[in-house]
């Protein structure tokens, strides 16, 4: 059996690495992915009120934040047995909502643009945020960052800011 390690993986949010494994025929039989850090964050919740969570969980990552600020607020709600309001609920999907759009623009465009529009085999001197808008355009670049800073502006208003919300209580949105 033959083993391809990829470590680290870039273009990710985060650390990682993956083994691909190769039977006699050369297929693929198995892939492992890990993510080899650790963050250590459950350290940091241990003896702390449950409603303090969903505001120290999101720091596990600067780049989504809000998944884990709002999965915090999920766990205490099935703590304290409680369930948002429709508007609470609605309201928590749009700050998700608003999260999606500029992580996702975020993680297209800083992190795999780059391979897609300068390619891989671009100089990596170049192959970046700034060689991508140099190569589709000023117009386009700019049009990007404005719709990422509406997702976190919405985000912002709905969270208390942009990042590291303090919205997310048990039972709804504060």
């Amino acid at each position: 059996m033959r083993v391809i390690s990829v470590d680290p993986i870039t273009r990710l949010e985060g650390h990682g690495k993956f083994d691909i494994f190769l039977n006699d025929a050369g297929e693929v039989e198995n892939v492992y992915f890990q993510i080899p850090e650790l963050r250590g964050i459950e350290k940091f919740c241990e003896g702390r009120p449950v409603e303090e969570l969903p505001r120290i969980t999101q720091r596990a990552c600067g780049v989504c934040p809000g998944p884990h600020h709002m999965a915090s607020a999920k766990a205490c709600d099935g703590v304290y047995g409680v369930e948002p309001p429709p508007a609470g609920k609605l309201l928590r999907e749009l700050f998700l909502a608003a999260h999606f759009v500029h992580s996702h623009i975020a993680h297209f465009y800083a992190l795999a643009a780059p391979d897609f529009i300068m390619g891989p085999q671009a100089d990596p001197a170049t192959r970046h945020i700034l060689g991508v808008v140099g190569k589709v355009g000023l117009e386009i670049g700019g049009a990007v960052i404005k719709a990422r800073a509406q997702g976190q502006r919405i985000q912002a208003i709905l969270g208390g800011k942009a990042t590291h919300a303090v919205c997310g209580i048990p039972g709804g949105m504060s």
